[in-house]
């Protein structure tokens, strides 16, 4: 599947204005779960991303720390897409949902359309903590409408689900930002550490 701009764009607008009726139209689509998030979701990935490591050396110091931290931050985010795609799909029958480890992974894929195109505010580094939150609120509510439609999860088990998944998705994502940040601060910005090793005597 290559990568296609127009299509991709088509399918964020579609996601972000109308995403119940655009769910049913993936649905009927048969694109391989794992190329989607390589071929999409790893797109708009490396927008969010570059995007916010523009506004990071425009408006804050540190060229270094920052382009080799958003260059990890770029491979966790897309990794624990694959992640979220199997635990989605082990997740599933806890409620009341069928496994289906395609339908899976393209509600994964698609689901983090949110946290990409609303992350992109953090070109504007102040908002980061905005985007963040309001990237994954929306991405809530993509995959509660799209655990519905594309894996046929029961509506009184969609917000559970939900939540269940999106918690983890923070977690995860939260903890591995915050390990390899300060790793990379260690080699590249010792000053700027968010938690100060004690240095031997």
């Amino acid at each position: 599947m290559p990568i296609e701009p127009i299509k991709i764009l088509q399918r964020v607008i579609d996601l972000m204005t109308s995403p119940r009726n655009t769910w049913y139209h993936i649905q009927e689509e048969r694109e391989d779960g794992r190329n989607l998030i390589l071929h999409y979701s790893a797109v708009l990935a490396a927008a969010y991303i570059a995007l916010g490591f523009l506004g990071k050396i425009i408006f804050l110091p540190g060229f270094s720390f920052h382009f080799f931290y958003s260059l990890a931050a770029l491979g966790i985010m897309v990794g624990a897409l694959f992640l979220l795609g199997v635990l989605t799909n082990l997740l599933a029958p806890s409620f009341g949902t069928i496994r289906n480890e395609e339908a899976a992974f393209r509600l994964i894929a698609y689901t983090s359309t949110g946290i990409w195109v609303v992350g992109m505010l953090t070109v504007i580094p102040r908002l980061h903590p905005l985007a963040f939150v309001g990237g994954f609120v929306y991405t809530a509510i993509l995959f509660y409408e799209g655990c519905q439609v594309v894996m046929g999860t029961p509506r009184e088990k969609a917000w559970q689900f939900t939540l269940a998944t999106m918690a983890s998705w923070f977690l995860v994502v939260l903890v591995a930002l915050w390990v390899v940040g300060q790793i990379v601060a260690l080699v590249f910005a010792p000053n700027i550490m968010l938690v100060k090793f004690p240095r031997s005597p």
